[in-house]
């Protein structure tokens, strides 16, 4: 298999600000969207959908943020990673494997509803029963490589990046998998 430096070179992925490397490879122009017609938590217009490559080496995750559009992800290559989302309503994290292996329970494609907090990391990374790192492994041959299509479009000026500090107060219970997956305020 191809190292994760020759797939990044060959898509011409570039550092994502969420964690991990991507590239927009589709934006949908046929539809466009006035942000005057959409719901208030889209600040400004948009396309009707779009698609990137986004790859997470090991060692990387994406952080949690939340976007107000659905966002599916879809596996191509390389290892599993783990989806996590935080529940509002209860509290709780729900974690989604997606990977190859759909007989073992892992998704090929998942979608995260819009506006949730949500990030991702490769599964074998962390030890999810203990929720802390495993020993460290090599970012060239062990990554993952997905797709992501949003729709409505996804646009910056939507993007909101996690605060460790105001997760831990909405999300008590789940201040460690916040820490492993936030910056420092």
């Amino acid at each position: 298999m191809a190292s994760a430096s020759e797939i990044a070179a060959k898509l011409n992925l570039v550092p994502n600000p969420e964690g991990g490397l991507y590239a927009e490879t589709f934006r949908d122009t046929s539809v466009f969207l006035s942000e005057s017609r959409l719901p208030p938590q889209y600040k400004v217009d948009r396309e009707v959908s779009t698609c990137i490559y986004f790859m997470l080496p090991s060692g990387s995750v994406s952080r949690l943020h939340r976007i107000p559009c659905a966002e599916t992800w879809h596996f191509y290559l390389g290892e599993p990673l783990t989806i996590i989302e935080l529940d509002e309503k209860d509290g709780k994290a729900k974690l989604t494997c997606l990977g190859p292996d759909i007989v073992d329970n892992q998704r090929v494609q998942y979608t995260v509803p819009p506006d949730v907090w949500f990030g991702a990391f490769p599964s074998k990374d962390f030890h999810i029963s203990r929720v802390s790192k495993a020993e460290p492994r090599d970012p060239e041959s062990h990554y993952s490589l997905v797709g992501c299509t949003c729709a409505p479009a996804f646009q910056f000026q939507d993007f909101e990046l996690g605060k460790r500090s105001e997760l831990v107060a909405s999300f008590p219970d789940l201040e460690t998998i916040i820490s492993l997956l936030t910056l420092p305020d």
